[in-house]
């Protein structure tokens, strides 16, 4: 069942000189002069010089100029809907009516994802102290993989994430890395969104550093200095923890277990060039003054295609407890990797 809209067009009078006549504006811009003869719902009878009698379709008309007065009852025509909103479709141009405009449209509020994640592949060109199965002090080069990774869950205010990282790297006659990790951090936003809480279950292993079987318990507060919005991003926090861990000695034949009080500090930094550029930078320290492990890594993220990104990264890793031969330890890497996000 068709519905039909009550629709007034414009009259306007408009008094000449000598002989005047009606004026007919089309909603594609034609302008059609002379009399209007008949007007019904579904058509008007238009007399004009040049192309003698014409029908027009009243949802093709924009503006109607009537030149007698008298004439002004001929403006009241009923339209029916279909036809308006064909109308609509094709010109945008509708004739005026006496009904209020529809409300705009209600924006749809973006929907953010709640679980994204990370997975990655590098290559690390490395330089670090190291010893053999007696003792040995030297320092070496090589080149190890790492295979690393993360899933994260975005609430309003919650966040939890869980990191993964395994590297290795051998040789005929030694291991020269053996790495693995496992991370949870969990992680509060306060109200004014600047302030956050986070606590970060660790277990670990480490070659090199002669670490096996480490457990940490973290609680930080930390800082947000940005908007989330903003191009800029850096976060840094600082708190307490609980360490155990077993270490070998040079010789990796007897170990001691130790388990201590740590204070912790992270900072992370990003920065986001271009959409397809940023520079990330990050820093963590765990221990005292005179006893600690540092952790510090800068690089630059690059977009390839879709979600695939190329990172390059350099990474410094620096053990005051570790001693080969009175010698600290450290372990300095170059990273070049491709990363896909989810």
């Amino acid at each position: 069942m068709k519905k039909t809209l009550s629709i007034l067009i414009p009259l306007l009078v408009a008094v000449h000189a000598g002989l005047a006549q009606d004026t007919i504006l089309l909603n594609n811009g034609d302008k059609l002069t002379g009399t209007i003869l008949k007007q019904t719902p579904e058509q008007i009878d238009f007399k004009s010089p040049a192309f003698g009698t014409v029908s027009l379709n009243p949802h093709d008309i924009k503006e109607i100029k009537i030149a007698d007065p008298s004439l002004e009852k001929l403006g009241e025509i009923t339209v029916p809907a279909e036809a308006i909103a064909k109308n609509e479709k094709t010109t945008g141009n509708l004739p005026k009516t006496n009904a209020p405009p529809a409300p705009p449209a209600k924006k749809e509020p973006v929907k953010m994802k709640k679980w994204t994640g990370q997975a990655g592949l590098a290559i690390a060109i490395r330089q670090k102290t190291s010893s053999n199965q007696i003792g040995v002090i030297r320092e070496e080069k090589y080149e190890t993989y790492r295979l690393y990774g993360n899933i994260q869950w975005k609430g309003k205010q919650n966040n939890l994430n869980w990191d993964w990282v395994y590297r290795y790297s051998s040789d005929e006659y030694q291991i020269r890395d053996d790495f693995f990790s496992v991370a949870q951090v969990y992680k509060h936003s306060f109200n004014n969104n600047n302030l956050y809480s986070s606590a970060k279950t660790l277990y670990l292993r480490d070659y090199n550093r002669r670490i096996e079987n480490e457990f940490l318990q973290t609680g930080e507060l930390g800082i947000t200095w940005f908007d989330k919005d903003s191009n800029i991003q850096l976060e840094t926090s600082a708190g307490a923890g609980y360490r155990m861990y077993q270490r070998l000695d040079p010789a990796r034949i007897a170990s001691s277990t130790i388990s201590q009080p740590e204070f912790i500090f992270d900072a992370n930094f990003r920065w986001n060039l271009i959409n397809t550029l940023a520079l990330t930078q990050s820093y963590t320290h765990l221990g005292n003054l005179t006893n600690y492990q540092f952790v510090f890594s800068t690089g630059f993220e690059n977009k390839l295609v879709q979600d695939l990104f190329v990172r390059m990264e350099y990474r410094l890793d620096r053990d005051t407890e570790v001693y080969y031969d009175d010698k600290g330890y450290y372990d300095k890497a170059l990273l070049t990797s491709l990363l896909y996000k989810f």
